[in-house]
């Protein structure tokens, strides 16, 4: 009912340069894997998009054509049919993760980047406040890098994994990262979304090359890779990215962590009677499979769902 004067009021705070972000709710998730979840409050969450909206196109107009997540139409089906492409192509595949990605982002060097793109005086305060209103705790200690003194240990870091900024401003962290490999070390079979990049061949010595300027443009921004995570594999042993496994010349399947998953989901909400709840979460399993070879494990799925009446109360 107060949604025009919350709205007035909330945009002459951020004219005026009187906005504060609120407290975070905190919370944690166990699916895919334990993450922790830092929530703002709804009228910030209000700012932080017409902050995207803005900048979005400020930073993305920087970045390469397969840097992918938090834009349109670069999502995570774009990703997957890249990946499938650049897997039939190449014999090798150089898997990389980053260590502790959003709670390890440096204050400090994120700001200095974006200062570079950003001329507005009134966004880049806005900006500040928003960076400046989350740390990462003693809990996760900070990694040693070359250099590095007594006081490094007190340098601001993480972005909370929840704001739309962060999806933006983590793949802005890593865009020097893209445009080394890409055009520096001209090796275009390379492909990223957020922290999770592959780099394809068919030479593993000019591989673990790369590997090494990866680790040296991540410790310049203050990251590792994570291993075991990151290694070398055989196109035709599979890649797994993005839920799915791929293979030259097959379709991709479904990671079996990803089915185990979702059966112990299925399980939970149907012990517990919530129908409806068990209803769309299925559908939209099903819509996420269906870019896989899954034909026989949809339809075993839906005969299990009508039988236990998981889809009754739908049209159709």
């Amino acid at each position: 009912m107060k949604r025009e004067s919350e709205l007035d009021r909330l945009r002459r705070e951020l004219l005026d340069r009187s906005w504060q972000p609120g407290g975070y709710r905190i919370f944690t998730i166990r699916e895919p894997k334990r993450r922790e979840i830092a929530a703002a409050p709804f009228r910030d969450r209000v700012a932080h998009h017409a902050l995207c909206r803005w900048l979005g196109p400020v930073l993305e107009h920087r970045f390469i054509a397969r840097s992918y997540s938090c834009q349109i139409g670069k999502g995570t089906m774009a990703a997957r049919e890249t990946c499938r492409r650049l897997v039939n192509q190449y014999a090798f595949v150089l898997k990389c993760d980053v260590r502790k990605f959003y709670p390890n982002l440096d204050h400090a060097i994120l700001l200095q980047k974006l200062r570079q793109r950003i001329a507005c005086p009134g966004v880049l305060d806005m900006v500040e406040r928003i960076v400046a209103s989350f740390r990462t705790g003693p809990e996760l200690p900070p990694a040693w890098f070359t250099g590095d003194d007594l006081f490094a240990v007190t340098r601001p870091r993480g972005l909370p994994i929840g704001n739309l900024t962060s999806q933006l401003w983590g793949n802005f962290y890593l865009d020097d990262l893209d445009h080394a490999l890409v055009e520096s070390e001209r090796h275009g079979a390379y492909l990223r979304y957020t922290d999770d990049f592959l780099i394809f061949g068919d030479d593993k010595n000019r591989l673990w090359e790369l590997r090494q300027r990866v680790i040296d443009e991540l410790a310049a921004v203050r990251l590792r890779l994570a291993e075991p995570k990151s290694r070398l594999l055989l196109t035709e042993e599979g890649v797994p990215f993005c839920g799915f496994v791929f293979r030259p010349n097959h379709r991709p399947r479904v990671l079996g962590a990803t089915k185990r998953r979702f059966f112990s989901r299925w399980r939970t909400l149907e012990s517990a009677r919530r129908i409806p709840e068990l209803s769309r979460f299925v559908v939209a399993w099903f819509q996420f499979s269906r870019e896989g070879n899954t034909v026989g494990l949809r339809k075993g799925l839906w005969t299990k769902g009508a039988r236990q009446g998981v889809f009754s109360h739908r049209r159709g």
